[in-house]
């Protein structure tokens, strides 16, 4: 009975601060994620650990929950996957700059700036540092999306390259994830190397087709069906099911379970039932995505990462990579498409912002003992502010855009 009392207690107060938080951040005009991180870190052994030595929540309970809003977090990342309108050439190509350009710098910044103390004991300074690269490659739709809409610029065709590259670049994440993984399951040789891009590919590939030609065709019959018996979720309960299957045949094909939840989401969106399972997952994803949030949050230990001057070095170079690799990545390949000057600018600016993916990353290179407590906190640390730091220079930049598109209107409304 103790044990449930405690799940109900630790639910109650992580709900609570969790929606608190929400508040607070909002009157910054800062996503809900800062908050949540925020919140964790002020829980956890950074503030309350380190100055009250208290220790609020079970981490074995919070890992779970956390992982369920993981699982929610990507399928519903999965279902805004349109194939028709994000894998055009341009957003492919504007999102293998904004990968390619992060991962390698990132790399390199990690593989001579991080000490050997930080690297975990299933890690070499090669693995921790592509860990610490794959981290910087994933754009946070989520942050780029509220500042378009908040600006009234989602439906310009600029919205549609920044959220169709976003989307692009999570995808190449994910892959990169999965096949960082799984060099730390085995030894790194080319054949070996080989045999993971491969099982990756056929995961995504055979997944996808068994998902298109029957899954689907399956979820959307019972739907059908049920409603017809007055049953409104028969289709959304399947759907989650298969989504856990995913998740699993993800782990134990070697493979991060959110690769299998990103493609399970992935398989309705474009599905009459895409509304549906988003607002269904929505809910489900209320619940449970805030508490993976602060879980990282509880995870980072200040006080042990600052008292590294190696470490403390290592986060200012990489928030200043994860910028300007970033802007510069994204940027020129935008340019290169005929786009101006300052849509290009905004799409790098865009595209800055990192978070759900690239923290998901970094929790699966501390869960995998590639990292040390220390350099996750600092990784995390890296995260909020590069996703806090551009939005100013983002709106600014979306600013000139609007007046370069009024400007036109104005000389094309003139005068012959």
């Amino acid at each position: 009975m103790a044990g449930t009392e405690a799940l109900f207690q630790q639910l109650t107060i992580l709900l609570v601060l969790a929606t608190l938080s929400h508040f607070t951040i909002k009157r910054f005009r800062q996503p809900t994620i800062v908050g949540e991180i925020v919140l964790g870190i002020l829980l956890g052994p950074s503030i309350l650990g380190f100055y009250f030595n208290v220790t609020l929540f079970d981490p074995a309970l919070v890992a779970s929950f956390a992982s369920l809003g993981a699982i929610f977090l990507l399928f519903v990342i999965g279902l805004e996957t349109d194939f028709r309108t994000i894998y055009t050439r341009k957003n492919i190509f504007v999102a293998s700059g904004g990968v390619a350009l992060p991962l390698v710098f990132g790399f390199l910044a990690a593989f001579f700036l991080v000490p050997a103390t930080d690297v975990g004991v299933n890690g070499t300074q090669f693995t921790m540092a592509l860990f610490v690269g794959a981290t910087l490659t994933a754009t946070s739709t989520a942050i780029a999306a509220a500042v378009l809409l908040d600006l009234g610029l989602m439906r310009r065709p600029i919205a549609e390259t920044i959220m169709g590259a976003a989307v692009v670049d999570d995808i190449l994440s994910l892959i990169i994830l999965s096949l960082v993984v799984g060099t730390t399951r085995g030894q790194l040789d080319p054949v070996a190397l080989g045999i993971l891009v491969a099982t990756a590919l056929a995961f995504l590939g055979v997944g996808m087709a068994v998902g298109l030609y029957f899954f689907r065709k399956v979820v959307v019959r019972i739907q059908v069906e049920g409603m017809k018996l007055g049953l409104k979720h028969g289709g959304f309960i399947i759907a989650m099911a298969i989504t856990f299957l995913y998740a699993f045949v993800a782990e134990v094909v070697g493979l991060s379970a959110i690769v299998g939840a990103f493609l399970a989401g992935s398989l309705f969106g474009s599905t009459p039932l895409r509304e549906d399972f988003t607002e269904g997952a929505g809910y489900l994803g209320a619940v449970f995505t805030p508490i993976f949030f602060i879980s990282l949050g509880l995870q980072v230990d200040l006080p042990a990462a600052v008292g590294s001057s190696q470490l403390l070095l290592f986060g200012v170079v990489l928030t200043f990579l994860a910028i300007v690799t970033k802007v510069v990545g994204c940027g020129i390949p935008a340019w290169l498409s005929k786009m101006s000057r300052h849509e290009a600018a905004s799409v790098g600016w865009g595209m800055t912002p990192r978070g759900e993916v690239g923290l998901i990353v970094a929790l699966s290179a501390l869960n995998a003992e590639v990292i040390r407590d220390t350099l996750f906190s600092v990784i995390v640390v890296v995260m909020v502010l590069v996703s806090v730091l551009p939005a100013s220079l983002f709106k600014r930049s979306l600013a000139n855009v609007d007046r370069d598109r009024r400007q036109a209107e104005s000389a094309g409304a003139g005068p012959p």
